[in-house]
């Protein structure tokens, strides 16, 4: 089975049918990150249309500036949710430095609620790598899963030690770095991910539908030189086991 560790089905927007249709045609594990509360009701929905998503509350640091909630409100959904994201900090994209305090509140909140509750967390790291790292550290937390790591590779080397798990994304082939990062994770660390239809049209100009996670699965296999089903077999391995530890 194709597993796709990190996507955003919300951003399907008038083609989420079609979407859901690619992920039931071809049984792809989809983990539907949300950007909030309303993203995450919308991913719910998604969920019943096909056995293959899995709705994943969280409130992406994008949207920390427009929560104006208590912060107690999020915990119901934090209870709900089996997978906790997208979750995290970005302060490379996110240009208003003044969000940064209001990211790190949200954040810092949901991760502390979430490791009571033992989660595995879908998280964000973008020039917030060492940070992110610490606030795990400081747990000793690894039911993580940390999306499209392009930070440098000392703190990469951190959460490895740490034992985190790891996606690798649709700019692989394309990005020197994102080979880099791949050389250093461990096989038995790795996951992959599509992060919805924008990402690939980023990186290469084309609208990625769920089945571009099979792509990415070619990509690695080529890269790793090992065969296509061996790959697919660790992957879903390395998933199983992210979701059986229990610490």
């Amino acid at each position: 089975m194709y597993i796709d560790c990190h996507t955003h089905l919300d951003f399907f927007e008038e083609n989420i049918d079609k979407a859901i249709e690619d992920i039931n045609k071809n049984k792809i594990l989809t983990l539907a990150n949300s950007m909030d509360i309303e993203s995450y009701i919308q991913n719910k929905e998604y969920s019943k249309m096909s056995k293959f998503i899995k709705p994943c509350f969280g409130v992406h640091p994008w949207k920390a500036a427009e929560y104006k909630g208590s912060l107690e409100e999020l915990i119901p959904y934090i209870e709900e949710s089996e997978i906790i994201g997208e979750i995290g900090l970005d302060y490379l994209w996110v240009e208003d430095r003044s969000t940064f305090h209001i990211q790190r509140k949200i954040f810092n909140f949901i991760l502390e609620e979430s490791i009571k509750r033992n989660k595995i967390i879908n998280l964000h790291t973008k020039d917030a790598e060492e940070e992110i790292y610490n606030a795990l550290k400081k747990f000793n937390y690894n039911k993580a899963i940390i999306h499209w790591y392009s930070g440098d590779i000392e703190t990469l080397e951190k959460y490895i030690k740490l034992g985190c798990y790891f996606t690798i994304s649709v700019d692989v082939g394309y990005s020197e770095k994102t080979n880099e990062v791949l050389r250093k994770i461990p096989m038995n660390k790795l996951l992959l991910e599509t992060d919805g239809p924008t990402a690939l049209e980023w990186v290469n100009g084309e609208y990625g539908y769920p089945s571009e996670i099979k792509r990415v699965y070619e990509s690695v296999a080529e890269f790793k030189n090992i065969a296509l089903n061996d790959l697919i077999n660790i992957i879903e391995n390395n998933f199983k086991r992210l979701f059986s530890k229990d610490s």
